[in-house]
């Protein structure tokens, strides 16, 4: 079995003194099973570690924290985490949170998800309780945040749920100063795990268009991640890779756009947004409708197919009307700029609604 992390990668995520103190406990073990009648000091001695330290271990006692983060995720069977885990997707949806509205205090102090949907948030509380076991709520709060208390904020402080996430390639701190990567694991994945990640992004950093004014065209819909100038190249690496999982899907994408942004970051620096474009071709986006997920945040599902009902019902309109003007079918579909696929689903009266499971 492919596997994704090790305990390793687990105790890696800890200072070097800790990890130090893991290679001994390890080293400490594998004496103590070679010969099993040696004491804890005898082995002290060999590790040239003082007596209290082997006693405490002896005694299964004071074993290092990172070892105990191992032990409780070995016991929820997250460790060694392999490619057939089966909670995997719920793992990759998380996990694509914290590169979105969700991600890991810098102190290591919580992982959480803010969003404007009391929903949204109880469904990522509700997730990792299915990954970590019903005893990880003792560890969760929701809080009312915004100046109007015009959102939620899920918390939950369990370090060893937090530990591991960290561990797989979660983003920690503040997002808007540091770089973001994609953890090479998503890549290697089956589409279906790459598709929750991957959508959980969308559903926090999608900017879902309208319908212009005049009825002729789509506005923008793009993807924007905030950074300072410095992260710029980072900025334009990390779209890309997203560009790239989009046009597997035959999903058509623009440049990456670079503007200022309104808000600064929290040692108030300012901040860049960085977009990147998706084509608002009538096809392309109901193409991203079927093809891409959107996790946490069923406002921007349910925006997305109000826009293209509208747009598909002044489509259809404006077909009927050039067809009674006396253009041919050929005409009017280059006129429109849309192709018989999309006729054929324009007629057919698909309620895009259906495109989601709500």
């Amino acid at each position: 079995m492919e596997k994704i992390i090790s305990e390793q990668e687990v105790i890696n995520t800890y200072n070097k003194r800790q990890q130090e103190q893991c290679r001994l406990y390890y080293e400490y073990k594998k004496i103590k099973q070679e010969n099993p009648s040696f004491g804890y000091k005898r082995i002290a001695k060999l590790l040239n570690q003082p007596y209290g330290k082997t006693r405490w271990w002896h005694c299964n006692k004071h074993t290092p924290t990172p070892i105990q983060t191992v032990e409780w995720l070995k016991e929820k069977g997250l460790i060694p985490l392999n490619i057939e885990n089966p909670n995997l997707s719920l793992i990759s949806k998380i996990l694509g949170a914290t590169f979105a509205d969700g991600g890991i205090f810098g102190n290591l102090n919580a992982i959480f998800l803010s969003s404007s949907e009391l929903d949204a948030v109880k469904e990522f509380g509700e997730d990792l309780k299915k990954i970590f076991g019903k005893d990880i709520e003792q560890n969760s709060r929701i809080i009312e945040a915004g100046e109007y208390g015009h959102s939620w904020c899920y918390q939950n402080t369990n370090r060893n749920a937090i530990r591991f996430f960290q561990a797989l390639g979660a983003p920690i701190g503040d997002k808007s100063q540091i770089d973001l990567e994609i953890p090479s694991w998503i890549n290697n994945t089956q589409e279906p795990i790459q598709d929750e990640f991957f959508g959980s992004i969308f559903g926090g950093e999608l900017g879902v268009p309208k319908v212009h004014p005049e009825g002729t065209y789509l506005e923008t819909l793009s993807l924007g991640i905030t950074g300072k100038d410095e992260l710029a190249e980072n900025r334009i690496s990390f779209l890309s890779s997203i560009s790239t999982y989009l046009n597997e899907k035959t999903i058509k994408t623009g440049k990456i756009s670079i503007n200022d942004h309104k808000k600064f970051n929290r040692k108030g620096e300012p901040t860049k947004i960085y977009r990147l474009l998706i084509s608002t071709e009538f096809e392309n986006v109901t193409n991203f409708m079927t093809l891409v997920k959107i996790n946490y945040c069923k406002y921007k599902k349910t925006k997305l197919a109000e826009t293209t009902n509208k747009f598909s019902e002044i489509k259809r309109q404006r077909f009927n009307d050039l067809l009674q003007l006396g253009y041919s079918e050929f005409s009017a579909l280059k006129l429109l700029k849309i192709s018989p696929v999309v006729l054929e689903i324009i007629n057919n009266n698909e309620d895009y609604h259906e495109a989601y499971s709500f």
